[in-house]
């Protein structure tokens, strides 16, 4: 399994409309609305990074995306008090 972080830049406007097009896009889990140097930060889970691509792909195709910047998420880690590697069932 492939996580990463999509990072969204959007022209100003209205962002509704881009979020719910983004909401009918596969494999994306959590849609943030941020400040900051990004408006949208999306999270993306799937099986192949040409599944990544994909999903970039439609995501610049909706109407008021600037641009995004792709981040894949190489470990992540849980605060539970202490800090435990969750990621361990790759």
């Amino acid at each position: 399994m492939i996580k990463a972080y999509i990072l969204t830049e959007m022209r100003p406007g209205d962002y509704n409309k881009a979020v719910k097009e983004m909401k009918k896009i596969e494999n994306i889990k959590k849609i943030s609305i941020t400040a900051g140097d990004y408006d949208i930060i999306i999270r993306a889970e799937v099986g192949h990074i040409k599944d990544l691509l994909k999903i970039t792909n439609k995501i610049h195709m909706i109407d008021g995306v600037n641009k995004t910047k792709t981040q894949v998420i190489e470990k992540e880690l849980a605060n539970s008090g202490l800090y435990k590697d969750i990621s361990s069932k790759r």
